[in-house]
């Protein structure tokens, strides 16, 4: 037994991608086979989900980019995902739950591999094993990973995005620069057609690629230049979709007003009547945006029918944001508190949690994610410049979430994060571990 889990420990990334692979399928199988028919949980696959295998489910029907045949085109769920899930939706709606598992369980463990290899780079092959180790503990990793949403195919592309992106900045790839741009288009553009939250980002990065070529090395800008050019073309085809079908300029997805006030609703302090008991939080931002929340205005995943609907929404979000400076601050801060740790902001909700499901998912997110930032931290401060570069790729990744929706359970929205966290927490226990040892020893 000893020699097989010895085995388990990788020493190559092509091992850590095998090993994070096993694991995931492994979990994830068990999950569905064992777990879930003995408690009831995760029967209806999809159906709490954001819509996505219906989308996936419809492509494959000729239905179009509906949630529902005869439904309204979507606006507010891009296109990437649901592509990524057609070859699921083309076995039977009963097989899917279990052949979703082995696309996502193969991007898991290329996340894995790509974790091992950034600590292994950054630090030495120990930091790397035991960030693999505290990613492979994560129980929300196997959530996300057996469920149709986003958050592994995002977390993917964006550390695949951010790690090239660095190797172009500090001129370490070894690769031409229309290579690289082209690695680095075709990612970006991915990572933008995944999530629109995701646009801005690769916006800024670009930006300071390209500004750091214009002063240190200017024969870097067609690096850049090609990549800005290769992901307009990517992204091009879906905005033109969305011109000819809304007659609106969405460079990827809508959606951006309602969930703002989604978070506004949610807390105290924030709207003078927010969300109510019995009331969902969709209802409630309808309520206080004075739209009336029938089949005709909104759909089942959060989203409007009518398009003048999404732009009157957008319009008292700006206005909102101009007119409430403060509480846009106090939300912005309440966001980024509750998507790491939720159990610590119940006092500040509107509606407290009353089922103990949501209170200890809650509470058990907060202490997993209470313990990688306090580990996480005493890594950053015991090698500044290394921790500060992984620490600029969380914030830059999360922050573009926060002034809008609620906590999303199974830390969907910082899941991204968590590959870079678990690097630099993996820092953070080494030095605890070397110091306790060294503590020991003077008192021997």
């Amino acid at each position: 037994m000893i020699k097989f889990i010895k085995k388990l420990i990788p020493s190559t990334d092509i091992e850590a991608f095998y090993v994070t692979l096993l694991i995931c399928l492994t979990l994830c199988f068990f999950y569905l086979s064992v777990v879930s028919p003995m408690t009831g949980m995760s029967r209806n696959f999809g159906a709490c989900h954001d819509g996505y295998i219906q989308l996936a489910r419809n492509i494959v029907a000729g239905n179009g980019y509906v949630f529902e045949k005869g439904g309204p085109p979507v606006l507010h769920r891009p296109p990437l995902y649901p592509l990524f899930l057609i070859p699921v939706a083309l076995f039977p709606d009963n097989l899917q739950q279990y052949i979703i598992i082995v696309p996502q369980g193969i991007l898991v463990g290329l996340i894995g591999m790509m974790i091992f290899k950034i600590a292994r780079q950054l630090y030495n092959q120990n930091v790397g094993k035991i960030a693999l180790l505290i990613f492979l503990i994560n129980p929300w990793l196997y959530l996300n990973a057996k469920n149709p949403t986003t958050a592994i195919l995002q977390a993917f592309l964006y550390i695949i995005f951010a790690y090239f992106t660095v190797l172009e900045l500090f001129n370490k790839s070894g690769l031409k620069p229309l290579q690289m741009g082209l690695i680095i288009g075709v990612v970006g553009a991915g990572l933008a057609l995944t999530h629109a939250a995701m646009l801005p980002l690769i916006v800024l990065l670009i930006g300071i690629l390209f500004t750091t070529s214009l002063i240190k090395n200017q024969k870097k800008i067609s690096t850049t230049v090609s990549a800005v050019l290769l992901m307009i073309c990517l992204i091009a085809p879906w905005t033109y979709r969305n011109w000819i079908v809304f007659d609106r300029f969405i460079p990827v997805s809508g959606g951006a007003g309602l969930a703002y006030f989604n978070g506004n609703v949610h807390w105290l302090g924030i709207e003078a009547e927010p969300q109510k008991a019995g009331e969902s939080y969709i209802d409630a931002s309808l309520r206080v945006l004075g739209i009336e929340g029938t089949e005709q205005t909104r759909t089942q995943w959060s989203g409007f029918k009518d398009i003048n609907l999404e732009d009157f929404a957008n319009k008292k979000m700006i206005g909102h944001m101009k007119s409430h400076p403060i509480l846009f601050l106090k939300k912005f801060i309440l966001n980024a508190v509750e998507y790491y740790f939720p159990a610590f902001t119940t006092p500040f909700l509107a509606i407290k949690p009353i089922t103990r499901s949501v209170a200890a998912e809650q509470w058990g997110l907060s202490i997993f994610h209470l313990f990688l930032w306090i580990t996480a931290t005493i890594g950053i401060f015991c090698c500044p410049r290394k921790g500060l570069l992984l620490f600029f790729g969380i914030i830059i990744y999360s922050a573009w979430y926060f002034p809008f929706a609620t906590i999303i359970g199974h830390s969907l929205y910082t899941f991204g994060t968590i590959p870079f966290l678990c690097v630099i927490s993996a820092v953070g226990i080494i030095r605890i571990t070397n110091g306790h040892r060294a503590i020991i020893g003077r008192l021997q």
